[in-house]
């Protein structure tokens, strides 16, 4: 159990440094799935159930998300098909599994029981209350899902941009406003293309002004940047490089040291 704990905050840490490396606020959010995980092992005695089916929940649901956000350099999914009826199922399937997982690590006593599992009279609007945020954490989680499924099937081609622009703006093209992330922006045959691009490599490609970059199609037809075509743009963030990855193995050592204490000496 204290090994399972230690490699649970070890990902976590993982994620959170991705989302900042990256600029992807999503591998944060995913940690939710390992937090059940985290608090089952910290709060874990003698005696104590262990409730292997959230255990598994939890896990694949992770990496279920997780493949909404690994391999991908830039992804334009605004152009790709919806399937309303495939997007709500998944959110009512996730919901159910997350609402179950958070419902049995309240009451194996993991987690502090906020909603009043097991009392006689258990409050229904702190519930409801309580149960907003999941809902809404659980839109995020059902879009990466969404995206996971698109990637199923990815059909490679390449494709040559013209008059690039790099730039940062809200997701929704308002520049000068909160929440702002990277975007690249080229024309092919008469076509403006636009890519939202992690925080990395967009370092590397802002000087661009024509790009031959390797694309995927997606099953919905998400377009999702895998190779940015010249390996020379990877010198240009090589010194940032250096700085993230010294700051990340210190971290990473703190982390490891809290990891110890908290499963093998606490």
């Amino acid at each position: 159990m204290a090994w399972l704990g230690f490699v649970t905050l070890i990902t976590i840490y993982w994620c959170i440094f991705l989302a900042v490396v990256t600029g992807r606020g999503g591998w944060a959010l995913i940690t939710g799935w390992l937090v059940p995980i985290l608090a089952m092992t910290i709060s874990f005695e003698e005696g104590m159930q262990v409730n292997g089916l959230m255990f598994l929940i939890c896990l694949l649901m992770f990496f279920a998300c997780r493949k909404g956000l690994t391999e991908i350099r830039g992804w334009n999914i605004k152009q790709r098909k919806r399937h309303p009826f495939l997007f709500w199922l998944l959110y009512i399937f996730s919901f159910l599994l997350m609402f179950y997982s958070v419902a049995q690590a309240q009451i194996q006593g993991y987690i502090l029981n906020v909603q009043g599992w097991g009392s006689e009279n258990m409050p229904m609007l702190r519930l409801f209350v309580t149960l907003v945020p999941l809902m809404v954490l659980n839109y995020i989680y059902t879009g990466l899902m969404y995206t996971g499924i698109d990637r199923m099937k990815l059909k490679p081609r390449e494709l040559i941009l013209l008059e690039c622009r790099c730039f940062i703006a809200h997701e929704t093209g308002a520049e000068k406003i909160a929440r702002q992330a990277h975007f690249l922006e080229g024309i092919n045959n008469g076509i403006t293309y636009h890519f939202q691009l992690t925080k990395r490599t967009f370092q590397m490609l802002k000087k661009e002004k024509r790009l031959k970059l390797q694309i995927h199609n997606g099953l919905f037809g998400g377009i999702y940047i895998t190779d940015l075509g010249n390996p020379d743009f990877f010198k240009r963030v090589r010194r940032s490089d250096r700085k993230v990855a010294k700051a990340g193995a210190g971290l990473f050592l703190l982390v490891a040291a809290l990891g110890v204490y908290l499963f093998w000496f606490m």
